[in-house]
């Protein structure tokens, strides 16, 4: 168990570094179309597909790493108003249901990506399943860090309490 968990933190401290440097490689592709387009002139149409690509990958793996400290969007009324002792338990349902939904999410992602392998983008002409390839790469990191939040109790508990308490 402690393995797995140290394997995921390992993975995600890599992915941390791939989103960190598509992020700063997104605002220098914003910046230089900006500049291009009011500056001198003569749009580069290349940096506004890369642009939206990378945005893609930034929100998919970010989201993986999201779900590994409990950091996604959340309405925690019912954490509000359930006994303490229920919030794990709650926690674990509600992690479940993520976790069941990111398989689908993998699952029809992968299938529209081998569908689109055969479309090219517009400007670049690469193939769309690498776009596409962002949504079940995506969601299977976010089950990997499901799976490790599901296998260490008390970190659901030390994020319900997290929860709850920035809440009061």
């Amino acid at each position: 168990m402690n393995t797995y968990i140290r394997i995921i933190d390992g993975i995600n401290n890599g992915v941390k570094s791939i989103v960190s440097v598509m992020l700063a490689i997104l605002a220098v592709l914003v910046v230089l179309q900006v500049m291009t387009r009011f500056v001198i002139n003569v749009p580069l149409a290349w940096t506004e597909e890369i642009a939206r690509y990378l945005m893609i990958y930034i929100v998919f793996l970010g989201s993986g790493l999201a779900m590994r400290h409990n950091q996604h969007i959340a309405i925690d009324f019912l954490l509000d108003v359930i006994p303490h002792k229920n919030k794990a338990r709650l926690q674990t349902i509600i992690l479940s249901i993520c976790a069941v939904f990111c398989l689908v999410l993998a699952y029809y992602g992968a299938q529209l990506t081998l569908i689109v392998v055969d479309q090219s983008t517009p400007t670049l002409q690469y193939s769309m399943a690498w776009a596409y390839a962002a949504i079940p790469l995506g969601a299977l990191l976010m089950l990997l860090n499901i799976v490790a939040l599901l296998l260490k109790p008390n970190k659901v508990e030390d994020s319900v309490d997290r929860i709850v308490g920035e809440n009061k």
